[in-house]
């Protein structure tokens, strides 16, 4: 459990630096780590024809609520931190596996495109923990966060969006992946 709870504080980094990645220009020469593992060839290629709807408008909206109880049955929200709304791809749930259950970090795609680069959707939670996100195109998605609750504790969670839905999500305890 402890290596999970270690491995999971650099998903929720690798995770938050991922749109990075993948919007800005690829270098010519390979990725040098200064600090962690070196990273992993993935078995899955990033395949831009199965990421390129998920960067264009939709009419689904998405709101929600992130809060965790903690000891004494107080409540925290995920109040100041970022929310994102990640393609729930083939290519997305091996880097999760990677970094969650191998305790590795996969190389970034080569030739990033920049046009694809709204297809991770970000927002803040506001004081009461609540999100929303607004143009959201039909697809399976990833919701993470991180309630300061627990340090390095990451809330993740999948849902699927029919055409012109509204779902609400709660993230709750039942959602933590990390510490």
């Amino acid at each position: 459990m402890k290596i999970f709870r270690e491995n999971i504080v650099r998903t929720g980094a690798l995770v938050l630096a991922l749109p990075l990645a993948l919007a800005g220009c690829s270098a010519s020469k390979e990725p040098q780590r200064k600090f962690g593992p070196p990273f992993v060839q993935m078995q899955t290629k990033f395949d831009y024809s199965e990421h390129e709807p998920y960067a264009k408008s939709g009419k689904n909206e998405v709101s929600g609520q992130a809060i965790v109880t903690r000891q004494g049955n107080s409540v925290v929200t995920c109040a100041g931190n970022r929310v994102l709304l990640m393609p729930a791809t083939s290519y997305f749930r091996e880097m999760f596996w990677h970094m969650i259950v191998e305790r590795s970090e996969p190389k970034p795609p080569e030739n990033p495109n920049p046009s694809l680069k709204n297809m991770i959707r970000r927002t803040e939670c506001d004081a009461q923990g609540h999100f929303s996100f607004s143009k959201v195109p039909d697809g399976t998605w990833f919701v993470l966060t991180q309630v300061n609750a627990k340090p390095g504790g990451l809330l993740i969670t999948e849902m699927t969006l029919p055409n012109s839905d509204t779902p609400q999500v709660l993230l709750t305890d039942k959602h933590i992946v990390g510490p």
